[in-house]
């Protein structure tokens, strides 16, 4: 069996476009070998090329020149999403207004005007910025994932934005879709979170009543020795809230975790620790543990919820 000649060293290890592959000097034969696979039409890639997002992102990209948005450019960022959107098959794909909009089998295609400080140019493809990401969610996500997405950009380590252009970034898009939704979760993000789960139950206190804690505050003794950041706090009651993920049940973690705590204690500190058991309804209609134990701790601690207001009343308009 006549084997397939050599691929040129240029387009033995990535999507390439026929066009690229006749430009190579490749024949029309060669670009249907079976050795060559199609991630989708006009583009080839060597059967051995990995079979990944970022691939077919970038075969879709070589074909079309359109710029990798919405969640497939989340996915890229990395930005926490529902599992139910992080796995989609669908790939998101812009064009600026006057080309068509992409049509391709598992692909959503977009026609929008992007900035040039909108588009990143990466090693593989061209994608949207993170701010310009994060702001194309508010028209897919629940505000309480667009909340968790946000303060996933203005996290404590390797933030992909600021505080201050966030804000000049929302300024500048008055008017357009999305801007109310992304106005009310700008509301409700705050910076330095250290996972997407503390934002979580950050926002399931808030909706409950209970008063907003504090973020990675320090905590100290009497002597001014440092003892630990809680992820979230009440610094007057001297709470402090841990959300102790998976990789806290291994026994070394859990040593330091307890240890940690012995000290906030022994300073006076109350600790509140939980687990996505607390997160998570035991049943329809219950109160999360989460709740419960966390104003508990408050109430214990002499914090006393605001009375309801009562709905003001108006006069009945006299009859004319």
């Amino acid at each position: 069996m006549h084997q397939p000649s050599e691929l040129p060293p240029q387009l033995r290890h990535r999507p390439f476009t026929v066009a690229e592959a006749h430009a190579a000097g490749l024949s029309r034969r060669r670009t249907r070998a079976r050795d060559l696979v199609k991630p989708c039409h006009g583009v080839r890639a060597a059967v051995a090329t990995k079979d990944s997002l970022p691939e077919r992102l970038r075969a879709l990209a070589a074909v079309t020149g359109a710029v990798v948005s919405h969640l497939s450019a989340a996915v890229l960022w990395g930005f926490p999403l529902p599992l139910a959107l992080e796995y989609l098959a669908v790939v998101h794909l812009t064009s600026a207004p006057g080309r068509r909009a992409v049509r391709y089998k598992n692909v959503v295609g977009h026609q929008q005007s992007l900035e040039p400080d909108e588009i990143v140019a990466g090693v593989r493809v061209r994608c949207t910025s993170p701010l310009r990401t994060w702001f194309d969610l508010a028209g897919i996500l629940s505000l309480d994932d667009l909340v968790i997405a946000g303060d996933f950009l203005l996290r404590r380590r390797s933030p992909l934005t600021t505080v201050d252009a966030l804000d000049a970034f929302l300024a500048g898009k008055q008017g357009r879709a999305g801007y109310r939704c992304a106005l009310r979760a700008r509301a409700l993000m705050r910076a330095n979170t250290d996972s997407p789960k503390e934002t979580e139950l950050r926002l399931i206190l808030i909706r409950h009543g209970l008063p907003e804690p504090g973020i990675i505050v320090p905590i100290f003794d009497e002597t001014g020795r440092w003892i630990q950041d809680p992820d979230l706090s009440y610094e007057r009651e001297k709470i402090a809230i841990q959300y102790d993920g998976g990789h806290h049940a291994g026994p070394s973690q859990r040593r330091g975790d307890i240890y940690r705590d012995e000290n906030a204690r022994d300073a006076g500190w109350r600790v509140v620790v939980l687990t996505q058991r607390d997160l998570d309804p035991f049943a329809p209609g219950m109160e999360l543990t989460a709740v419960t134990g966390v104003r508990a701790a408050l109430t214990e601690r002499g914090w006393t919820p605001e009375p309801r207001r009562s709905p003001r009343r108006t006069a009945p308009t006299p009859p004319t």
